[in-house]
């Protein structure tokens, strides 16, 4: 099994609803009054922690993860159906940023413990149907508004740990083969170096336990600053509770290559060098093999690798695999119970944030567009939402639009600005024409002319004005 211990995934929380416009007409029910009903909650992405998963591998995939929209809603105050939520599966130990995010930003979580979830994405309201703009003064709105669009992102997942134990070593020195012998794992195996790529993840069965190996890619000198993939495969080493070092038997300088391996460990992380390890002289079935192994015996005694943490192996016939396997558990049932601990401050959001937003409408910059000096950009978080959930359909929800724009003071703003008849101003990726007429028949007038340039149909005309 490859294993990867990172990934970008794309992450799209449901849209809500949108809201319908309808009236009571039951017999001998005059003038029933609207009965149009909300649209439902958009689904919301979680992560939730899987013990049986010990890679990202499978966000290699799939990278797109969506959850499902709210339904529409219906007459007779029939509210829609709310989205079901999606929960995307990750291994323990996973930390979920948010792509291209500045430094200072925490992570959205770090999930550590069997079942332990977080929210990711957050899904959009539903929009409201027109028995929600009942009032005194209005008792038959004819207007709805379209659901809240679900949030999206880009999110890098990061393993924190892959395997109990790494098997690392120059190029070539045997990691894949001596893996594919101990385990039930098949990576590609050749005489050739940089056969691996990417680790390879592998579970060894004996004597009725098991433990996780990692055959992690060969390292060259220079690796601690970037050669040959080398923060990559340094990184990978981070990840696991001990190591195996391999030792390439018919290399003609073995001892050169233990050292500058350790070198490279220690440049990277010091820290790295206090892991437990095994040492594994490897090719031991090859005639020139046997030339230098009591030399890198007394080398390594020398070094302070204790006697029995030496073994002379073959990986291709197997031989001292199985007391390299067993002195490998020791060595880790010999280390102290670390409880898992949270590294960053990432959110890790429980709890469903509420839905009402606590953004203030007149909260709001009036730009001009560099490229054209007569379209003007209005933004704000609050009036960017009131447009997107604006249904242009409705002649009503364009003219409480057009009221908003006035109370809240935007319409002020760009007059202040320079403003002409004619000039585009964008609100929320909605494109509409200034007129310095703003009254309720020039709007209609000029709503109705739109629709018919674009040939979209509109609804509910009983109490609209009548200017043309």
């Amino acid at each position: 099994m490859r294993c990867f211990d990172t990934a970008n995934i794309y992450v799209k929380a449901g849209d809500g609803g949108k809201g319908c416009v309808a009236f009571r007409r039951e017999k001998h029910v005059p003038r029933g009054g609207p009965s149009g009903g909300n649209g439902g909650n958009g689904g919301n992405v979680w992560a939730v922690v899987d013990d049986s998963l010990n890679s990202l591998a499978a966000f290699r995939k799939q990278l797109h993860y969506r959850a499902t929209p709210g339904c529409l809603g219906g007459g007779s105050n029939r509210h829609g159906a709310n989205g079901a939520d999606l929960e995307i599966r990750v291994p323990p130990g996973t930390i979920m940023r948010r792509r291209d995010a500045p430094e200072d930003e925490p992570p959205l979580a770090e999930l550590l413990f069997v079942g332990e979830r977080a929210v990711l994405a957050t899904g959009g309201r539903g929009g409201r149907g027109n028995a929600s703009f009942k009032t005194g003064r209005n008792n038959a709105p004819t207007m709805a508004e379209f659901g809240e669009e679900g949030q999206e992102m880009w999110v890098e997942l990061e393993l924190k740990l892959v395997a109990d134990v790494g098997i690392i070593g120059v190029p070539n020195a045997g990691k894949s083969t001596l893996l594919s012998v101990l385990s039930n794992a098949k990576p590609k195996v050749a005489d050739y170096p940089f056969t691996t790529l990417v680790p390879n993840l592998g579970v060894c069965e004996m004597d009725y336990r098991t433990t996780v190996f990692a055959d992690i890619p060969g390292l060259l000198e220079g690796a601690h600053a970037g050669v040959g993939l080398g923060h990559e495969f340094l990184r990978h080493c981070q990840r696991t509770r001990a190591l195996v070092h391999v030792i390439d038997g018919t290399s003609p300088d073995p001892i050169g290559d233990y050292k500058a391996l350790r070198t490279e460990l220690q440049l990277f992380n010091a820290e790295l060098l206090d892991k437990p390890q095994v040492v594994a002289y490897n090719k031991i079935d090859l005639p020139d093999s046997g030339d230098y192994i009591d030399e890198v015996r007394e080398f390594l005694l020398g070094e302070g690798v204790p006697s029995e943490d030496i073994f002379a192996v073959s990986a291709a016939t197997g031989k001292g695999v199985r007391d390299l396997v067993r002195r490998t558990r020791i060595v880790l049932d010999a280390m102290p119970v670390v409880e898992a601990v949270r590294t960053t401050d990432a959110l890790n959001m429980r709890e469903l944030p509420r839905r009402v937003s606590s953004a203030d409408i007149s909260d709001f910059t009036v730009t001009a567009d560099p490229d054209n000096d007569r379209r003007w950009i209005v933004s704000g978080e609050a009036i960017d939402r009131f447009a997107a959930m604006t249904n242009w359909d409705y002649y009503e929800a364009t003219l409480r639009f057009q009221k908003v724009l006035d109370a809240t003071g935007i319409n002020k703003a760009l007059r202040a600005k320079g403003v002409q008849e004619g000039d585009i101003v964008v609100v929320g990726g909605s494109e509409l024409e200034w007129s310095e007429d703003q009254s309720e028949g020039a709007l209609y007038a000029a709503w109705r002319e739109e629709k018919l340039a674009r040939g979209t149909a509109w609804q509910g005309t009983a109490r609209w004005p009548h200017a043309v």
